[in-house]
């Protein structure tokens, strides 16, 4: 595999975009990629990949500006949440349910994540600190759930202007091993999420016009399977 620097490498950095829905098992797909490969690196430094993830938007974020029912469903204080109700606009995000929307799935709940304009721009400054980090020279393992088209069309744009070269993984699982996923995830802290976001996101991620370079199915295969089918299928 071959990677870029800003100093003269000929071949541009690699980006390795994963997509799916929430509690799909993303993140520990990238995270035991980024370890393969860091071995595969040997220390190189033009060689080394990063992870960047949607989720990094979270650490922008003051805790006063958490919103309200999440904080709830962590059992912490709301004295000190700007928000003073749920959905006031002043809270970075808010868990919209969209019920009664259409979709794949249907049923209830199935909850959307929406970002005020503050976490909108907090979330375009992310994606494109991304973009320069690709400049530099440095390949990235992008962590994301492409939920909304607007998201979608700014990574795109991102990714295309950086230059860089993409391969995309399609991340796949069955709903019900999403919904129990979802269920057994909470640990007080971010990782807690409301049920229906893995309802609702896995009926919007992949509705992209996004062709994916291949597709793992967490719910069939382990971590350690897809990591090697993926590296495997890299380009050179």
């Amino acid at each position: 595999m071959t990677t870029a620097s800003s100093e003269g490498r000929s071949e541009p950095p690699l980006v390795i975009l994963f997509n799916g829905p929430s509690s799909s098992g993303k993140s520990r797909l990238c995270r035991g990629l980024l370890d393969r490969l860091t071995d595969l690196a040997d220390g190189d430094p033009h060689a080394a990949f990063a992870r960047v993830a949607f989720d990094d938007i979270v650490g922008l974020i003051p805790h006063k500006l958490y919103p309200i029912n999440f904080v709830k469903l962590q059992g912490e204080d709301l004295s000190s949440l700007i928000s003073r109700v749920p959905f006031d606009g002043r809270a970075a995000w808010e868990y919209v349910d969209e019920s009664h929307a259409e979709g794949k799935h249907g049923g209830s709940p199935r909850v959307r994540l929406a970002l005020n304009p503050h976490g909108q721009r907090l979330l375009k400054g992310v994606h494109r600190s991304w973009g320069a980090h690709l400049q530099l020279g440095t390949p990235l393992i992008i962590d994301h759930f492409l939920q909304d088209a607007e998201w979608y069309d700014d990574v795109m744009d991102v990714i295309q202007e950086s230059g860089a070269r993409m391969f995309s993984v399609g991340v796949f699982c069955s709903l019900a091993e999403l919904e129990r996923r979802e269920f057994h995830r909470g640990d007080g802290k971010v990782e807690e999420r409301p049920l229906g976001l893995a309802r609702r996101s896995d009926e919007l991620c992949h509705a992209h016009p996004l062709v994916y370079d291949m597709t793992v199915r967490t719910d069939e295969e382990s971590t350690e399977q897809a990591v090697d089918r993926i590296i495997a299928a890299l380009p050179a």
